[in-house]
């Protein structure tokens, strides 16, 4: 059973939203209600490298990978947003904020991890977004983004290889064509997915082979090799995946 965990100040907050339209939602009232995840998961964790530009797949001629085998990620805020539509008109009758704030450090390679859930009073929702907000004042210090793995260059050296953030991140997604129908199944999920291997988007490999070592590690972060740093910055601050999944009751 998936661990649900308790948003009772959030679902306060939309109660009273949705209390003050109740004109424009009568006719979307139920006693039904569907558990909503919020999710971040990190996808191709192996990188084959180098990593083109079109469709952020592996250039024809791969001389190293690396494989990533920890990923986390300090959620600060969590936002979802949607338009409820009417069951008596079809079109749009109510806007709908949920506002969530940690932090709390997210497994990004544990597919079962969630950061969140609410209870998401039944019908048919579009339009909808979804942001995830990583903010310094949060980590005390820590990573905001932590990666580590193991480099193995075009020689077969294999080296461990870290990737710390201490940038403040934020993902956004947003889904015009896809609905979300709650109250016919018992559970949601609405995630955020990062490309690992977007993140190496147009690095070079000579970069990586030349880079500074510490302790026999290859530390990618503002402080040591910065210039690697600020590459893969620009590529996680690109748009990432979004996907929407369901379990019926039966």
């Amino acid at each position: 059973m998936k661990q649900k965990i308790s948003l009772m100040a959030l679902v306060v907050i939309f109660a009273l939203s949705f209390t003050s339209c109740n004109k424009d939602s009568q006719d979307n009232s139920s006693t039904k209600s569907s558990v909503l995840n919020f999710k971040m998961q990190a996808v191709n964790k192996s990188v084959s490298l180098p990593v083109s530009a079109t469709g952020l797949k592996s250039a024809s001629t791969t001389t190293a990978v690396i494989v990533w085998d920890k990923a986390t990620m300090l959620v600060s805020k969590v936002k979802f947003e949607a338009e409820m539509k009417s069951v008596l008109t079809g079109h749009d009758s109510l806007s709908i904020t949920y506002s969530w704030r940690g932090p709390k450090t997210i497994d990004l390679l544990d597919m079962t991890s969630s950061i969140g859930s609410i209870d998401l009073p039944a019908g048919t929702y579009d339009k909808v977004s979804l942001k995830v907000n990583s903010e310094k004042e949060d980590a005390s210090g820590l990573p905001l983004v932590y990666l580590s793995g193991i480099y193995t260059n075009a020689a077969g050296v294999a080296l461990p290889i870290v990737l710390s953030v201490s940038d403040p991140v934020s993902f956004k997604t947003v889904e015009k064509g896809d609905t979300i129908v709650a109250g016919v199944a018992i559970d949601l999920s609405s995630t955020i997915e990062i490309y690992l291997d977007q993140l190496l988007l147009l690095v070079d490999i000579s970069a990586l082979d030349n880079a500074t070592l510490t302790d026999g590690k290859l530390v990618i972060s503002a402080a040591s090799n910065s210039a690697l740093y600020l590459k893969i910055m620009m590529n996680l601050k690109k748009d990432h995946g979004w996907k929407h999944e369901h379990h019926d009751k039966d």
